[in-house]
């Protein structure tokens, strides 16, 4: 076990001597898993089950520490987490308030982050891009050929492996051809993309205060509020 996952003994030594708890899952019966939690199953006999990924506002940060570790692992995510962000900021008004702050604030972080990435790579010198609408592609074929990460916002490629890219992390692990950047939003695209989740994350205090002001003034004064 050490051998096989070394990093989850760096932070629990012990972790060999904790409990291991099971359950017995019976038909009509749902079982959730919690971030970061190991888990496995074995069906006893004939049975129909499937497996759903959800997640809450809360969980979209750990969604994102979920991607940086897989791309350390080398291992293959279940879907791109900056394709569920930009989704659900392309409808803000289908999100509840809630939602709405945790995506505007997980939508910042990655447009800084996105940012930096695309300037590294044009100090490297690369600066041919096109658009390239990574959603219409199979995970399987965006894949970064270093870490396995699903490509959405850009990926690197060379003409000498045209079925291979790289996310920008990696752009020197590709080959030494001449590469070209892929993108899926040009970067003055984003901060209209935030204003909408932000200004559905700022609806219900708008709210709050006009409802907080009318009670607080005198009648003769209310009337204005009606408009």
């Amino acid at each position: 076990m050490k051998k096989l996952a070394p990093e989850l003994f760096d932070s629990q030594p012990d972790l060999l001597h904790q409990l291991v708890y099971r359950t017995n899952q019976c038909a009509g019966e749902f079982v959730v898993t919690f971030p970061r939690a190991y888990h496995s199953g074995f069906n006893q006999g004939y049975n129909f089950a499937e497996a759903v990924n959800f997640c809450t506002a809360d969980w979209l940060p750990m969604g994102r520490q979920c991607v940086s570790h897989y791309r350390r692992l080398h291992r293959y995510c279940v879907f791109s987490h900056e394709e569920l962000l930009c989704k659900m900021a392309a409808d803000p008004e289908s999100l509840d308030v809630e939602l709405a702050a945790a995506v505007c604030k997980e939508i910042g972080d990655m447009m800084e982050e996105e940012t930096k990435l695309r300037q590294a790579v044009q100090e490297m010198g690369i600066l041919s891009s096109e658009q390239e609408v990574f959603e219409l592609l199979p995970d399987d074929e965006r894949q970064c050929y270093k870490c396995k990460t699903t490509c959405f916002l850009s990926a690197l490629t060379c003409p000498c492996s045209p079925d291979r890219l790289v996310c920008l992390t990696h752009a020197a692990d590709l080959c030494d051809c001449a590469l070209g950047n892929k993108y899926r939003y040009d970067l003055e695209e984003f901060p209209a993309m935030l204003y909408g989740v932000k200004i559905r994350a700022q609806s219900y205090d708008t709210w709050a205060k006009r409802v907080s002001d009318w009670l607080g003034c005198r009648p003769e004064k209310q009337e204005r509020f009606y408009t």
